[in-house]
């Protein structure tokens, strides 16, 4: 049983999409960046796992319950935090974490939240998902420490995000995507789904604040349009609520390169060589803000609900980084093999901390040992 796991395990064989010069893919709004990861089509498993939003069908029969039915000849994974929000007339629920589910079987979930007030009912065999908003994630993977059923574990969450996107939502999650489900939608228009997804990572103001991995590019595929407007889509409204801007790099290097190319009057030129150092300079940022998290390392906890703790099945470890305010989140693990990995970074973590720890690591490293 693991007892520590490192980012760079969690994140083997993945690497940021590139462009053709080399330059890594940004892609933005407002304060907001995504960067797309890829790896090799051996560790991409297309053919294992089913579409989780087609093959699993969702029933309770108890508040703080979700059970899962595969009715698939293949296995699959639950997407991290995934709500099911039904037009019957059921009380909505909302996962904590991930879950595996077996080809052809069913999983109960009893640490799951209710995410509709006091509406009551149970929904039986529906399929109609949403994702939690990123913003949710560190409260809800804390409601875990509640043991037990406890169908209100997820109110707080939803509370918070109410007052952060101004939707007054209470314990309603359906109020804050019935107020914004529209600019959702136009939210997706801004971000392309590379070829060969495999993870993303999500960056505000320049500091990474989730990352994602999933088990194949087919699986990053189905789940795309989810996890760009449901998941990611809070982050930007926030954003706005807050006026929050991009830095306008572009802006800046064009007439910076204006003013060391004095005279120059092809504006095409200056376009070009403006493009080519913005590319440069965001592939250097993200690429510092990369180093500076690869040393982060997790305690693991072995994930007994719901999940099978025994064999050779995929089993789901929740992530918690030694730093209490630092990175928390969940891998779903098989011999090794890392399928899924949800990580976020706590509100209260403060970034300019771990820098300076890595710094002190950097310089021990180069110190020599003590000799006579």
């Amino acid at each position: 049983m693991m007892n520590t796991i490192e980012l760079t395990d969690l994140l083997k064989g993945c690497r940021p999409v590139k462009d053709n010069e080399g330059n890594i893919i940004v892609q933005s709004i407002m304060n907001m960046d995504i960067v797309c990861l890829t790896t090799d089509s051996e560790f991409s498993l297309d053919d294992r796992f089913a579409n989780p939003l087609t093959a699993l069908s969702a029933s309770n029969q108890a508040y703080g319950s979700v059970s899962f039915s595969n009715k698939e000849r293949k296995e699959t994974i639950v997407p991290t935090q995934m709500a099911v929000m039904t037009k019957q007339n059921a009380q909505n629920h909302g996962m904590i974490k991930a879950g595996y589910v077996g080809a052809n079987s069913n999983v109960t979930y009893n640490d799951a939240g209710c995410v509709q007030g006091s509406q009551g009912g149970h929904f039986r065999n529906t399929s109609e998902y949403r994702f939690i908003p990123v913003t949710m994630r560190e409260m809800v993977f804390d409601s875990r420490s509640v043991k037990g059923r406890d169908h209100s574990r997820i109110y707080s969450a939803i509370q918070n995000l109410g007052n952060e996107t101004s939707s007054n939502a209470g314990s309603y999650l359906n109020i804050y995507f019935e107020k914004y489900d529209k600019k959702l939608e136009q939210f997706i228009a801004h971000f392309e789904r590379p070829h060969n997804l495999i993870g993303t990572i999500v960056f505000i103001d320049g500091e990474i604040v989730a990352i994602d991995k999933f088990p194949s590019f087919t699986y990053a595929e189905q789940v795309w349009d989810l996890m760009i407007r449901d998941c990611y889509g809070s982050l930007a409204i926030i954003s706005e609520l807050k006026d929050r801007k991009s830095d306008k790099r572009f802006t800046k290097t064009f007439e910076d390169v204006k003013s060391r190319n004095v005279g120059e009057v092809n504006v095409l030129d200056l376009i070009e060589k403006s493009l080519k150092e913005t590319k440069r300079f965001m592939t250097e940022r993200v690429h510092n803000k990369l180093q500076d998290i690869l040393d982060l390392t997790f305690e693991t906890e072995l994930d007994t609900e719901g999940n099978a703790t025994t064999g050779n099945l995929p089993k789901s470890y929740f992530l918690k980084h030694a730093d209490e305010n630092g990175y928390i989140g969940q891998v779903i693990r098989e011999s090794d093999y890392n399928h899924l990995v949800s990580v976020v970074k706590r509100k209260n973590f403060d970034p300019d901390a771990l820098r300076k720890i890595n710094e002190l690591r950097n310089k021990a490293r180069k110190q020599q040992r003590f000799t006579l």
